[in-house]
């Protein structure tokens, strides 16, 4: 009897696990993406894609939009549900992105939002 009832306790915390690791973040990451894009200034009509994916070498998950105003670039946002680096405090909810075009990854800034110079 007492060894069932430490099995059902094992088994609630792996399950517990798996819905928090599966389950929770994922809706927690679909709905910051949403909300990041929201604040970004992107109508939901102007993505032409959009794929949420666990990253599993990083943890967190990634989000794959391609726009259909901008066919040609790819841009791969990832959601961290917190951070720490060293010598920071911890942060929740961390976005970051990078965007590719024709398999290279390009550098800040990206060519469609660079500004143009004053000439001299």
């Amino acid at each position: 009897m007492k060894f069932d009832k430490i099995l059902i306790t094992i088994a609630i915390i792996i399950g517990m696990f798996f819905l928090y690791y599966y389950g929770i973040e994922r809706i927690l990451a679909s709905t910051y993406f949403d909300d990041y894009l929201q604040m970004q200034g992107v109508e939901e009509e102007n993505i032409e894609s959009k794929e949420l994916f666990k990253d599993w070498k990083r943890g967190g998950y990634n989000m794959k939009v391609i726009y259909s105003d901008k066919k040609d670039y790819t841009y791969y946002y990832h959601y961290f549900l917190t951070t720490k680096g060293r010598n920071e405090e911890r942060k929740f909810h961390v976005v970051d992105f990078y965007v590719v075009k024709d398999g290279c990854v390009l550098d800040e800034p990206y060519p469609s939002e660079r500004k143009k110079q004053a000439p001299d």
